[in-house]
């Protein structure tokens, strides 16, 4: 699975559980470096996620592990994700599931 069929994949499984997309990087050319590829918000329970996809074997740069790790320390829900950690984002996106967690090698 590619980052993109998977980026898809994940935004249809968070529109089904209420998450509306407040923000997509659609040219990262012209935003700051490393801001992560997506940003939901799910009103009803008051939770704002800011997701990295990558694809299994993708690199993490250091300008996105910068803001993810930025984002987290501030109290924001902050995600690395990947097409291996599907069964974890799944519980992430029930609208009272658990908040998402920086992997600790981040």
């Amino acid at each position: 699975m590619t980052e993109e069929q998977f980026r898809r994949h994940i935004r249809q499984l968070a529109t089904q559980r209420g998450w509306t997309l407040a923000y997509h990087t659609h040219n990262s050319r012209r935003s700051d470096a490393g801001w992560p590829d997506e940003v939901y918000g799910h009103p009803q329970v008051q939770r704002t996620l800011f997701v990295e996809f990558k694809s299994d074997s993708g690199r993490l740069r250091p300008e996105q592990r910068t803001w993810l790790r930025h984002l987290a320390a501030c109290g924001l829900e902050a995600a690395l994700w990947r097409p291996r950690d599907l069964p974890q984002i799944v519980k992430t996106l029930a609208p009272q599931g658990p908040r998402a967690q920086l992997p600790d090698n981040l």
